[in-house]
């Protein structure tokens, strides 16, 4: 019981740190959908959406890393500095190579500068996040998604509005101050807390903390790319097949029911698994089980409740907000993407057991076979040209993923089952 107490209080510190967040994100997405139009809307999506596999390409190993290790250290403020200067000396390395790719894909300079600079800054806002989080400092979390989000508000408004700069120089410019932003909040928070003596930081990298992380993180870096892929390709294959219009109503769709259950969702699984590894190195299995099991039923409960509401009015309201025509096609979009989310979420919480036993590259091999299940989906179904067929994909890919993960605890369901008749017989 203690475990779900600590739970529910850095649970709701969470949920305040993306409550507000989210109804900002919620506000802009109508507005910004207005002032660019649908096609600009799903261009900068898509941009966004590269930058942050290219962050999970290059970075997401040693925030992971930092989440499942930060307990095991005896020396925090040893292990702080050590994941600061891995992550600054590592990130640097890919500067010229992202820049290059960048300019590659935009053939323009300052969107190329823009885009490897937020890299480098997301990157480091994720990792000291990450300390943040595994030192139980959740209401810290709350004014770092606050500021970061109000900022990207109020000054890509301003930028679109008051200035001649293009849009996607516009949004790009305000995604890398509003991360800078909050990245300089965190680290100040990370100073009081932890780093309060004079001596000079180390700048030489630590190889058996970075090898420790490589190991575990590297497998985890490519899980979240595959991860991205999954919500990043039927974007593109939906503006292939069905047309910029179709795409950008969609990435509008999915934008606000996504960031819609990360208003509830989301901070369960950021919240929980610092405590988990904290349970896990005392050997506290038993209420490891007990907490997961809770937090699903509740999941389930509030999935079934979700989807009530998006029948009675939720799908009629969302085409409002976003100004699509109230079609059947878009309200059935609306509500596989409802779904969906919340599969991936069921997922989550069961495959915490294996970042717990450090099974990284499990954890890898099921997200590449899932991933491989949403493209041989596209490949049979793309030629009924159907928009449906995109998040459909999706879809399956989520049921796949989370079959494969459960697949452990299914069968040791049948086998309790199957003793049992036996037993009865």
């Amino acid at each position: 019981m203690e475990l779900f107490k600590t739970f529910k209080k850095d649970y709701f510190n969470y949920l305040i740190s993306i409550i507000f967040p989210s109804i900002i994100s919620g506000i802009s997405v109508p507005i910004f959908k207005h002032i660019l139009g649908p096609e600009n809307y799903g261009y900068f999506s898509i941009w966004l959406n590269a930058i942050l596999i290219l962050v999970a390409v290059l970075s997401s190993w040693i925030s992971q890393s930092v989440l499942r290790f930060y307990q095991e250290s005896e020396n925090k403020q040893a292990f702080i500095q050590k994941t600061i200067m891995i992550c600054l000396k590592t990130q640097l390395l890919f500067f010229l190579p992202v820049f290059i790719a960048a300019y590659f894909f935009s053939n323009e300079i300052f969107t190329s500068i823009l885009s490897v600079l937020l890299l480098i800054v997301i990157s480091h806002q994720f990792s000291v996040l990450a300390i943040i989080q595994s030192g139980f400092l959740s209401k810290k979390v709350i004014w770092s998604e606050l500021l970061r989000t109000t900022s990207f508000f109020v000054i890509s408004i301003y930028l679109l509005k008051f200035t001649k700069i293009i849009f996607i120089h516009s949004l790009l410019l305000s995604s890398l101050i509003s991360y800078f932003i909050s990245l300089i909040y965190l680290a100040l928070q990370l100073k009081r807390k932890w780093i309060n003596n004079q001596k000079p930081i180390s700048l030489v990298i630590d190889f058996k903390l970075f090898s420790s992380f490589f190991k575990y993180g590297a497998p985890m870096s490519l899980w979240f790319i595959f991860f991205y892929l999954l919500s990043y390709i039927d974007k593109i294959f939906m503006l292939k097949f069905c047309g910029p219009v179709f795409q950008g109503n969609y990435q509008a769709i999915f934008d606000l029911i996504y960031k819609s259950i990360g208003i509830i969702i989301s901070p369960v699984t950021t919240s929980l698994f610092p405590i988990l590894v904290l349970a896990y190195q005392n050997s506290n299995t038993l209420e490891i089980k007990k907490l997961l099991k809770k937090i699903l039923i509740f999941e389930i409960v509030a999935l079934f409740i979700t989807s009530f509401m998006y029948w009675i009015f939720g799908a009629n309201l969302l085409l409002h907000i976003l100004k699509i025509n109230s079609t059947s096609t878009y309200k059935w979009i609306g509500f596989i993407v409802l779904l969906t989310g919340f599969i991936w979420q069921f997922s989550m919480l069961i495959h915490k057991k294996f970042e717990l036993k450090k099974q990284s590259k499990v954890l890898l091999l099921i997200i590449f076979v899932s991933f491989l299940v949403q493209l041989l989906f596209y490949f049979l179904f793309q030629k009924y040209k159907s928009p449906l067929v995109f998040p459909l994909g999706f879809l399956f890919s989520a049921l796949t993923y989370f079959f494969l993960i459960s697949f452990g605890e299914l069968i040791a369901i049948f086998k309790q089952k199957f003793n049992l008749n036996l037993s009865i017989l």
